[in-house]
């Protein structure tokens, strides 16, 4: 019947979804269940008008591993230009990271939030990166990163050899 089709349609829209992370039988890929995700960002992908004072938080699915804050910048205008000063903290369960920047956000300006490649949960797992996309994540190459050399290598290079994921926003 009708419950059927649609158990059906979602195992295989699963099925799909560890196809495309590279997860499966035969694999050595992480384990989804296992792998920490990002679940939510504020501000989120694309919003305009936010606040100059407001802090940035990252809410992830598990606790994350240790110094993985290191691999988290907020650019003003692009991935390449300088990393912001400021302060991340990690909520007591290591779940949400906060960042408050050292200086108010100047108005009427894009910032870019770049998480490196290579971040890892509490497990020591490389965390899961598919369902950034459905945050509106976007994937960063090598040559989005240019001459940001300083952010190249471990944390931010992750196995795939992407350069982790970036999210936007303008202030008001």
């Amino acid at each position: 019947g009708i419950r059927t089709a649609r158990s059906m349609l979602v195992a295989a829209g699963l099925l799909a979804t560890l196809a495309s992370c590279g997860v499966g039988a035969g694999t050595s890929g992480p384990d989804p269940v296992d792998a920490v995700a990002l679940q939510s960002i504020s501000p989120a992908n694309g919003v305009t008008g936010v606040s100059i004072t407001m802090p940035m938080t990252m809410r992830f699915s598990g606790p994350m591993g240790e110094n993985m804050e290191r691999y988290i910048a907020l650019h003003e205008g692009t991935i390449t230009a300088p990393v912001l000063p400021g302060r991340w903290d990690w909520s007591a369960d290591r779940r949400t990271l906060t960042f408050a920047s050292e200086n108010p956000l100047r108005s009427h300006t894009t910032y870019v939030i770049h998480m490196g490649g290579g971040m890892q949960g509490a497990n020591g797992m490389s965390m899961n990166y598919a369902p950034f996309a459905a945050l509106g994540g976007r994937s960063v190459s090598g040559a989005m990163m240019g001459g940001a050399a300083d952010m190249m290598g471990a944390g931010w290079n992750g196995a795939d050899g992407g350069y982790g994921v970036i999210f936007t926003f303008t202030t008001g």
